[in-house]
């Protein structure tokens, strides 16, 4: 029997930079996630509820109980496959599961103007989830563009790279406020003129791809999609390109 203080360390410690990050997955998905990672991660094929329950209540801070992931795995058809370990019911997650959990990776919010509210919301709750050294694209920028980025609470650091600022003057003075009122040191650089196209972020756990700028989210209809790892590392080798081209503000 795997001690579950190890087991806790192991997923503590896993690379999960390819997955949808857990607070926008469902109970059924957290569970394929938690089985996802054992196998490719920690090399265990399969798992019992009880311990995919205290891997994310002790690991990730997600109370979900033994007894609602046996209820929802034990309905699978074709996702998950019924394993034994020891005398415990145990699950490992099939291709299908697998597929799955992939396709949430590209989860999308549309935000429609009719009710630019609602979406503005879920999508300010999503940039208050990513973590660590965040890289901003947005060739328009203005002091709408810092008020979004604000809610990057759990941010270490933020580099905006741009092209086009509105009213250069007072965009400086609400970056030096920014500075002074938000943990997270913020760095603006410009690029050269018809450098930029696309808006997007980078953060720790894969990429954020904007339908519009930063500043004009709910003025019109636009799209958030969330991007998994393998179009991050490109567009990340791009952005650190362009980013010591580019004059600081």
């Amino acid at each position: 029997m795997t001690d579950n203080g190890s087991l806790v360390d192991a997923f503590r410690s896993a690379d999960t930079s390819g997955l949808p990050t857990l607070a926008d997955l469902d109970d059924r998905g957290r569970a394929f996630w938690v089985l996802r990672v054992a196998q490719e991660q920690l090399n265990r094929p399969v798992m019992t509820p009880a311990e995919m329950s205290i891997v994310l209540r002790d690991a990730h801070g997600i109370d979900l109980s033994r007894q609602r992931i046996e209820a929802t795995l034990s309905a699978e058809r074709g996702t998950v496959a019924k394993r034994k370990l020891g005398k415990r019911r145990a699950y490992q997650l099939m291709s299908e599961g697998s597929e799955e959990l992939d396709a949430a990776t590209t989860a999308v919010i549309f935000i429609e103007p009719t009710s630019a509210f609602s979406g503005l919301r879920e999508a300010q709750s999503l940039l208050g989830t990513l973590q660590g050294d965040l890289r901003v694209c947005d060739p328009y920028s203005d002091g709408r563009t810092l008020d979004m980025l604000a809610e990057c609470q759990q941010a270490d650091s933020i580099r905006l790279l741009t092209e086009n600022i509105k009213s250069p003057t007072g965009f400086k003075q609400t970056a030096r406020a920014f500075q002074r009122q938000h943990g997270a040191p913020l760095e603006v650089r410009k690029a050269p003129p018809k450098v930029l196209h696309d808006r997007y972020l980078i953060h720790d756990d894969g990429m954020l791809l904007f339908g519009t700028s930063l500043n004009g989210l709910g003025s019109k209809q636009s799209f958030v999609v969330a991007l998994g790892e393998d179009i991050r590392v490109t567009v990340l080798a791009a952005f650190e390109a362009t980013w010591d081209t580019a004059a600081p503000l």
